[in-house]
């Protein structure tokens, strides 16, 4: 099974605005898209319909629709711009349990995925149980450092994909920046990786992307 990469553009400099559009055309040239996912500024998401070709998603949504709620992203709004997902509660924007669960539960009769971030083993098992698209085990300690979870904390990668299965697929991030880490994770039950600095800070972006994903 190949991996599914999720990228993380965060809001660093050079991944919003017109710098995000340059690193999308980059990674345009990619010809195998599938399982490669960009997760974008809420305000570069509009590039949905310039990348038809490219799977870009948010990295915030909340659960109201459309209405007198300022400053709120909507589901129904990232639907009519073409994008089908979103992050959710990562360790630098996390919300209230009832807000996931509201979400989650929006997000399925909508259809629109949902990435899931957790911290730890118990928000693990707790948000399994909604059945999101996706659950990302993010340990907060590690994410945008140089050790990944894979390497740290490999066995709990093992017990979390234990959690998550038959529920939902789990996706690994924190400190992933190899194409090890990548190979450890699925080997040990994952679908994919969550990935940020790792590619976004990376003298050459695109060349990395390309290493994450090996002969496929």
């Amino acid at each position: 099974m190949e991996p599914e990469i999720f990228i993380n553009f965060k809001h660093y400099d050079n991944a919003v605005g017109t710098n995000s559009e340059k690193l999308l055309t980059d990674f345009k040239s990619i010809k195998k898209q599938n399982g490669l996912y960009y997760c974008m500024a809420e305000t570069d998401l509009y590039l949905q319909k310039s990348f038809p070709g490219l799977h870009i998603y948010g990295q915030h949504v909340d659960s109201n629709g459309y209405g007198a709620f300022t400053g709120s992203v909507s589901i129904e709004s990232l639907l009519d711009l073409g994008v089908k997902g979103s992050l959710l509660n990562h360790s630098e924007k996390r919300v209230d349990s009832s807000i996931i669960e509201s979400v989650v539960k929006k997000s399925k009769e909508l259809g629109f995925k949902i990435i899931l971030c957790v911290e730890n083993l118990d928000e693990a098992e707790k948000y399994s149980k909604l059945e999101p698209a996706y659950i990302a085990y993010e340990p907060p300690e590690l994410i945008g450092g140089d050790i990944s979870v894979s390497s740290a904390r490999p066995e709990i990668i093992g017990q979390a994909a234990e959690i998550c299965k038959g529920r939902t697929k789990l996706l690994v991030g924190a400190g992933v920046k190899t194409k090890e880490d990548v190979d450890t994770s699925m080997a040990l039950g994952a679908a994919g990786v969550l990935i940020a600095s790792g590619i976004i800070k990376n003298a050459k972006p695109i060349n990395r992307l390309v290493s994450l994903m090996g002969n496929r």
